[in-house]
């Protein structure tokens, strides 16, 4: 039986790759979901697992990274980065008891199709089913 969460509006965090074609204009154009926030970096290697875990910490239902694609990075490597250090952080949520689909790292040149409403209404709606994060 799939739970009901009525009224809830999820809190998103969104780390984007300044290179991956997510600005804010591709975000705010996502007009239904007020909670989900942007938030710049020069390459998506930058995430690591205590920012993820802080950003949980701090509200967050869901995280969602944004990266180039593979072998297209700007830095050589950092999308590498990411994904090995996305491993790291799903295992460590599952951990704590927090649902591993509450966070998730894509890798696409968003600004070049039309993926980036697709993956955010994706995420988002799984993230309304899934209800608010149990450590808020």
């Amino acid at each position: 039986m799939e739970k009901k969460h009525e009224g809830f509006k999820p809190k998103i965090i969104a780390f984007a790759c300044h290179w991956c074609g997510v600005g804010k204009n591709e975000i705010n154009a996502i007009e239904d979901f007020p909670d989900f926030r942007l938030i710049k970096l020069m390459c998506s290697g930058r995430i690591n697992t205590s920012l993820i875990l802080r950003t949980f910490e701090k509200g967050a239902d869901g995280v969602i990274v944004f990266g180039c694609p593979e072998d297209k990075c700007h830095y050589n490597f950092g999308n590498r980065n990411a994904e090995e250090e996305s491993q790291i952080i799903k295992e460590m949520i599952k951990l704590l008891g927090i649902e591993q689909e509450r966070f998730i790292l894509e890798l696409d040149f968003f600004s070049e199709d039309d993926k980036l409403d697709s993956v955010v209404n994706g995420f988002v709606e799984g993230i309304k089913k899934l209800g608010p994060s149990p450590i808020t």
